[in-house]
C-alpha cells in the first residue's frame, strides 16, 4: 500500500467528501487523482484506492491507500 494525500478545497467540502466515502460511495475524480500520484511516484497501482480519512492539519488533506504491485524484476 501507499499511501497518498491530496490537497482539500476546503472545510466544508472535506465533509461532504468524507460522508460520501463512509456511505459506501466513492468520488471517482478523487479515486483517480490518487492512482495517478502513485504512477508519479514511480508505483503501479493493482486496485482502487481507499479513502482512509482527513488530515488534521493545515492544509486540510485526503488521505488514501492505493494498492501497489511490490515485486522487482
Amino acid at each position: 500500500m501507499l499511501r497518498v494525500e491530496i490537497a482539500a478545497t476546503d472545510q466544508i467540502e472535506a465533509k461532504r467528501i468524507q460522508s460520501v466515502y463512509q456511505r459506501g460511495e466513492s468520488v471517482i475524480k478523487l479515486d483517480d487523482e490518487a492512482t495517478d500520484q502513485a504512477w508519479r511516484a514511480g508505483y503501479t497501482p493493482v486496485g482502487r484506492p481507499a479513502f482512509v480519512g482527513l488530515t488534521n492539519g493545515e492544509p486540510l488533506m485526503y488521505r488514501f491507500d492505493v494498492p501497489v504491485e511490490t515485486s522487482v524484476r
